[in-house]
């Protein structure tokens, strides 16, 4: 299947009641440099749903919490991926921010790909990612979720 030339995500800042954010270590070998980093929850829009869907339901797959919705988008991200090919393909993310308590999540919802892609799940503290020397993405992920935690 052809990679359109732009993508739209959603991804999902999920807080437990310590404010402690889950995260997943994905590692990327279809990109032109393999990028292994720490990112939240989330994936790509289907074309029939909008952000707020799809961050539902990437949510419910990637974690195996299923809520009702995730309200409105509390940041955006533009960003850019280079893929073995050649490739370019620009991407639109939006992030929305889920309150819950602390629980283990599931794989059982994870697509193929994901079973490769996704090396480790955690929940950390905004100390503890500062302090670990950890990759994580986008840029100003910390940013994001210091303002999730704010507004929440």
């Amino acid at each position: 299947m052809a990679r359109p030339a732009h993508r739209r995500v959603s991804r999902v800042v999920l807080l437990d009641e310590n404010d402690r954010f889950l995260l997943l270590l994905t590692a990327s070998p279809r990109l032109q440099t393999p990028v292994v980093r720490w990112l939240t929850p989330g994936g790509g829009v289907e074309d029939h749903e909008t952000h707020a869907e799809a961050a539902v339901r990437e949510l419910f797959e990637e974690t195996g919490l299923l809520v009702d919705s995730v309200g409105d988008s509390i940041w955006s991200v533009e960003g850019q991926s280079v893929f073995n090919d050649g490739h370019v393909q620009s991407t639109y993310s939006e992030y929305f921010v889920v309150r819950t308590t602390s629980f283990e999540i599931t794989n059982e919802n994870w697509m193929e790909n994901e079973f490769v892609d996704i090396t480790d799940v955690r929940w950390w503290t905004i100390s503890e990612l500062e302090q670990s020397g950890e990759k994580y993405s986008p840029e100003p992920l910390l940013d994001i979720i210091q303002h999730a935690i704010r507004i929440s």
